[in-house]
């Protein structure tokens, strides 16, 4: 699988502590560290705009004493395991060692154009009285998997997160969307955008690593859990 990793589980795998979702801590780390170790041969994508969030949130666990979110989970980080964490995820980014940065793009721009008016129309949230659309970040992260998925095979791309927002949102881009509605939301630019007619077949699956069913982990990574071989060190860093 070619593999677009969201910001929560790469900071996550990282530093354990800031993903407050126990199971997914887990199954990160089981995936990533099994394709470290050479035992799967999984491809991890990471957007570029997933990079700088990443560097910023290890900041943050490491200079914001007063930010509430660190206080919650357990205050500010060492410094030398701060400067270590980072040096370890330069060096996995570093010419694609472990995962390949994906640039943004004018495809990943045009192809906001059919994610966007899904998140924005639709009551993706049905229990809430308001519509809270995903955002503009997860819908470039969608849309940079209909990208992928015209070059890989939509379905040899997989969306991972562990953000429950973002998965409900590609659910809907993967649902049979009426024609009316398609016409009204000017989708049929499809064909501008991806060369192919607007249909769910153009996005590929997204899956919360966490709450995710282990048959489901099994159908998408052909095993679970996958083997993990031996990785010369520690690569996780709980402060």
């Amino acid at each position: 699988m070619y593999i677009v990793l969201d910001t929560n589980l790469v900071v996550g795998y990282y530093l354990p502590r800031a993903l407050n979702h126990q199971q997914a801590r887990e199954r990160v780390r089981t995936l990533v560290d099994s394709v470290r170790s050479g035992e799967s041969e999984h491809f991890f994508y990471i957007p570029n705009i997933v990079i700088a969030e990443a560097f910023s949130i290890f900041a943050k666990y490491s200079f914001g004493r007063y930010n509430r979110h660190v206080v919650r989970n357990g205050g500010t980080i060492d410094t030398r395991v701060y400067q270590s964490l980072c040096r370890q995820f330069h060096t996995d980014i570093h010419n694609g060692r472990l995962f390949y940065q994906l640039e943004l793009n004018r495809y990943h721009v045009l192809g906001i154009d059919l994610v966007a008016p899904i998140d924005h129309y639709f009551k993706i949230q049905r229990t809430q009285r308001y519509a809270q659309p995903a955002g503009t970040f997860d819908q470039i992260i969608v849309a940079m998997g209909i990208h992928l998925g015209h070059l890989h095979g939509v379905e040899n791309v997989l969306l991972a997160t562990a953000d429950t927002r973002l998965t409900q949102l590609v659910s809907k881009c993967r649902s049979n969307i009426p024609a009316t509605t398609v016409e009204r939301l000017k989708l049929a630019r499809a064909e501008d955008v991806a060369g192919k007619r607007f249909s769910r077949d153009l996005f590929p699956e997204a899956i919360h690593i966490g709450n995710a069913r282990v048959s489901d982990l099994q159908r998408l990574f052909g095993q679970w859990p996958l083997p993990v071989g031996n990785l010369g060190g520690r690569y996780t860093f709980d402060g």
